[in-house]
């Protein structure tokens, strides 16, 4: 099951879909999977998970690297140093019809408790990726925040320097960054060709995004990056000099060329594009949105039924501010600028684990690193993310923030709730300090982390020690903004609604037009972005509904939210299937 253009599998808070240049394009033989060849005896179920997670992170070099620290304790002794293949991110998985009828022929009645989980996840993720059919210029691996070259960076500056075998590989890594670059331009040239290139003020976007990232070479944070991870490793002073020079000249030869061939190319599909709204005016555009929601989210709701749940969480939002106000004025003043308690990111880690202790099952979350963006990335980035540690290294996470100036520094006590406790961070440590199989974390949904750590955000408000007016309306307000971006997103690339249409809509809501431009214009460049965290957290709030109607009186937060974690993540389908036999 190779990775595909419409499934993040890896185990990674953003996209990681790698193509390029290859040492050597074979997968090793004792890991060669179930696809190329059933071997006799017929494997169990354990071994056939192990062997498609094993086959999925040893396809590039980077995937295995931030999926397992060390692959030799899972019988990777030898693998390629290899970026794979630009068909797996935009083409179906060939693999996954084998794939199927090789999981029907398990008796799920003679599994345990976690294959069977393990089972229905693999059979959800391989039921959604049959249904992928489309033209592969429907799929884009570029975008102003998801896209490839936005996150590469990032990737790149927290490759782990353990051995001087892991910084050989890394040097190894960058000058096949070219030859990918190369693939993607070629991609968009032939997207271009074909009419499906994306919008120019999009692309505009990415051209500043690659010219900025080369504009001042000699002062890289991929210079400065590099020679604090040797720091870590007993080296000799020859030896850093040596190393040092070896990745200064890949990237002024490799990895700064990528990035300038990408600005020139896009610059040179300008005026192209053929279709300046949504996904919908492609052809069978509608039709793979629709799929990319699903896969996205990890929900079995309908579109219709997702556009009407939305409406009414935005509906009961509104109402809910409406109300606050009405009944005091000075909550919108002091909405604005909210006096939390801590300011510090990991004082309000700190702070946060204590205040959330009757309401959410202790994790030790280990020695998580709080870190800043690299001022070249600010502008291009989300305000802070989670980077996933490998799954057996669960406990040394990276929070980043974003320390741009357009960014509150005084109001990072929900978004770090979001990224750390309860959030990422504390979701990662619970679920892979249990016994869950790695393949089922890889096949978590965006929906489903995004939807957890959107929650527990959402929840942190009452940490903050506010009054339950303002706690109440904070809540409601993140709520119905992030539902109202995810509404819009569905009306722009199921609905075809136009740039006049939206603004129509938003300013129902209060948006100027040039807010309502501008919110166009940002779910035009990245279809499908809001949608795990608004859809996500809807799922989660409908899961508490039922399991405070099934536990009546027995019902607790608490119990909740410990269900979640000794659960772990499934689409929320199956979670609501659990619950009920909980």
């Amino acid at each position: 099951m190779q990775k595909h253009r419409l499934l993040h599998t890896l185990p990674l808070c953003f996209l990681l879909l790698f193509a390029g240049c290859t040492n050597d394009p074979s997968v090793p033989p004792e890991h060669s999977g179930y696809v190329s060849g059933i071997p006799t005896p017929t494997p169990t179920f354990d071994e056939f998970a192990m062997d498609i997670f094993l086959e999925e992170v040893t396809t590039d070099t980077i995937s295995l690297r931030y999926s397992l620290s060390q692959p030799e304790n899972y019988g990777v002794a030898d693998y390629p140093i290899t970026l794979g293949s630009i068909e797996d991110a935009i083409s179906p998985d060939e693999d996954a019809l084998t794939l199927y009828e090789q999981l029907l022929n398990y008796d799920t009645a003679s599994l345990s408790t976690e294959e069977q989980l393990t089972y229905e996840a693999l059979k959800h993720h391989l039921d959604l990726t049959l249904q992928d059919e489309f033209s592969p210029y429907l799929s884009e691996l570029l975008g102003p925040t998801t896209g490839y070259q936005a996150q590469l960076p990032i990737i790149l500056a927290e490759y782990r320097f353990e051995t001087i075998e892991d910084v050989e590989h890394y040097l190894d890594l960058l000058p096949c960054i070219y030859d990918y670059f190369k693939e993607i331009a070629e991609f968009e040239q032939k997207k271009s060709a074909a009419g499906y290139f994306m919008d120019d003020e999009t692309a505009k976007e990415i051209i500043a995004q690659c010219e900025d990232f080369v504009k001042n070479p000699d002062d890289h944070f991929l210079i400065s990056t590099f020679r604090e991870r040797l720091e870590g490793l007993d080296l000799s002073l020859s030896q850093k000099t040596e190393y040092i020079l070896e990745n200064q000249n890949a990237l002024y030869s490799a990895v700064f060329p990528a990035y300038d061939l990408l600005a020139e190319t896009l610059t040179g599909c300008l005026g192209t594009g053929t279709n300046k709204y949504g996904l919908c005016y492609f052809e069978h555009g509608k039709d793979y949105y629709a799929l990319l929601t699903a896969i996205s989210t990890g929900t079995d709701k309908t579109m219709e039924e997702l556009k009407q749940a939305l409406s009414s969480a935005i509906t009961s939002g509104c109402n809910t501010m409406a109300i606050a106000l009405a009944e005091d004025p000075a909550l919108y003043d002091n909405a604005l600028e909210p006096d939390y308690p801590e300011t510090d990111p990991e004082l309000i880690i700190e702070y946060i684990t204590a205040q959330s202790a009757n309401d959410f099952p202790h994790v030790n979350c280990g020695e998580y690193n709080v870190k800043y963006i690299p001022k070249a990335l600010e502008d291009y980035v989300s305000p802070a993310m989670y980077l996933v540690p490998p799954i057996d290294q669960f406990e040394s996470g990276v929070i980043y923030i974003n320390g741009n100036s357009r960014y509150d520094a005084e109001a990072l006590f929900p978004t770090i709730a979001h990224e750390g406790y309860p959030g990422h961070l504390y979701q990662t440590v619970a679920t892979l300090s249990g016994d869950i199989h790695p393949l089922r974390y890889l096949l978590s949904s965006t929906g489903y982390e995004e939807g957890w750590a959107t929650y527990v955000e959402t929840y942190s408000y009452k940490y903050a020690n506010f009054s339950s007016a303002l706690t109440s309306f904070l809540q409601a307000d993140q709520t119905a903004t992030l539902c109202l971006y995810a509404l819009s997103d569905i009306f722009i690339h199921y609905d075809g609604y136009t740039p006049e249409q939206l603004s129509t809509f938003l300013t129902s809501y209060g948006f100027p037009k040039e807010s309502s431009d501008l919110i166009y214009q940002t779910l035009l460049a990245e279809p499908g972005a809001y949608l795990p965290y608004a859809v996500g957290y809807l799922e989660f709030m409908e899961l508490k509904q039922q399991a405070e109607q099934n536990w009546g009186g027995e019902y607790s937060d608490y119990r909740f939210h410990e269900f979640l974690l000794e659960t772990g993540p499934m689409p929320f389908g199956i979670l609501e299937e659990l619950l009920e036999n909980y």
